[in-house]
C-alpha cells in the first residue's frame, strides 16, 4: 500500500480521519486533503480536523482553530492567558452562573485541566450541580465560557480580600512527586506541595518556578510549567479566601531537592503514596489527584 493508504487505514482504526468536502477521507496529520487539496483546521477545543468548508467544529461547534493559538508577536491571534480566559471565563468555584444555550442555573463545583497530553493547549473539566434538579456533571470546556451569565460571585469570607498563591507539583521520570514539610502555620508539620504567595507585578507562573526554588532548590524555566488547574473552594484554607494556581513541573530522575526557605524538609514520593497520606494540607490531593489524570492520560476528554 501507499503512505496515504497506510496513514488512512491507521486513521480509521484510531477514528481520527477527516472527510473532506469533494468526498475524500484523509489522516488527521494531512494538512490539506489528498484528492483535491483543500485546506483543513483543527479545532482548539477538541482535536477535531475539519475541512475549510466549515466556519466551526463539527464535533463541538468550537469556533477557534488550534493553529491561532500561540504568541501574538509571533504571529498568532490568541494568546495563552486569553485563551484560558475563552475556556473559563469569570468561573471560580463555589460561584453560580447561566448559560444560555442551557437555560439553567448551576454551580460550580470543581474546575481541573482536562487530561490532555501535556504541551497541548488545554480544556479544563468543570464539575456543576445544576439548580434545577440537584443534578451534578462534569463536562469539557467546549462553549466560550465568556458568554456564561455570572448569577452570583463566591464572596470572601467576613470582607477579607481574596488572597493568590501559586502551587507546584514536581514529578521526575520514575513518578515521584516532591512535597515538603511545612514550617508555619496553618498545617505546621504536615507535607504539601511547594508554593507560596505571588510577590507584586509577579504571575503566578514565575511565582510558581521561583517558589519551587526557594523551598526546595529545584530550578525549573516558568515557561515550561503546564497548568493543571485554580483551586479557590469555600474553605480550603483556614486563613481566608485563597485562590492557588496548581502547575505541573517535569524533572530528570536524581534531580537533588535541598528544603529551605518555608520548608522543614523536603522528600520525594510515589505518586500513589503521596495520595494516601492523610495528612497533606490544604486541598493538595485534590492538586495531586489532577495531575495523575494528566500524567495517565493518553487522549484528550474532548
Amino acid at each position: 500500500m501507499s503512505t496515504y493508504e497506510t496513514d488512512l487505514a491507521a486513521a480509521k482504526r484510531s477514528r481520527t480521519a477527516w472527510g473532506c468536502g469533494c468526498g475524500a477521507d484523509n489522516p488527521a496529520s494531512y494538512g490539506a486533503c489528498h484528492d483535491c487539496g483543500s485546506p483543513s483546521w483543527t479545532c482548539a477545543a477538541c482535536g477535531t480536523v475539519n475541512t475549510t468548508a466549515l466556519s466551526s467544529c463539527d464535533e463541538c461547534d468550537s469556533k477557534m482553530p488550534a493553529e491561532l493559538l500561540g504568541d501574538r508577536e509571533d504571529g498568532f491571534e490568541m494568546t495563552w492567558e486569553e485563551w484560558i480566559a475563552t475556556q473559563v471565563g469569570p468561573r471560580v468555584v463555589g460561584g453560580r452562573y447561566n448559560h444560555g444555550d442551557a437555560a439553567s442555573t448551576y454551580e460550580v463545583l470543581a474546575i481541573e485541566r482536562g487530561p490532555r497530553p501535556v504541551g497541548v493547549w488545554p480544556v479544563w473539566d468543570i464539575t456543576v450541580r445544576f439548580d434545577e434538579d440537584g443534578r451534578e456533571h462534569t463536562h469539557c470546556t467546549r462553549w466560550d465560557a465568556r458568554r456564561d451569565t455570572v448569577v452570583a460571585q463566591p464572596p470572601a469570607a467576613d470582607g477579607d480580600e481574596w488572597r493568590f498563591t501559586a502551587d507546584v507539583v514536581t514529578v521526575d521520570q520514575d513518578g515521584r512527586v516532591l512535597l515538603i514539610q511545612r514550617r508555619w502555620e496553618p498545617f505546621t508539620g504536615h507535607w504539601a506541595l511547594p508554593g507560596g504567595h505571588l510577590d507584586e507585578g509577579e504571575d503566578s507562573q514565575l511565582a510558581a518556578a521561583r517558589e519551587l526554588v526557594e523551598e526546595t532548590g529545584v530550578r525549573v524555566d516558568a515557561a515550561d510549567l503546564v497548568l493543571i488547574g485554580t483551586y479557590n473552594a469555600p474553605g480550603r484554607d483556614p486563613r481566608g479566601p485563597y485562590s492557588t494556581d496548581a502547575y505541573l513541573a517535569r524533572v530528570p530522575v536524581g534531580t537533588v531537592a535541598v528544603a529551605d526557605d518555608d520548608a522543614l524538609n523536603v522528600r520525594w514520593v510515589q505518586l500513589g503514596a503521596a495520595l494516601e497520606n492523610a495528612e497533606l494540607a490544604f486541598d493538595h490531593a485534590d492538586i495531586l489527584r489532577a495531575a495523575r489524570r494528566m500524567l495517565t492520560a493518553e487522549e484528550g476528554s474532548c
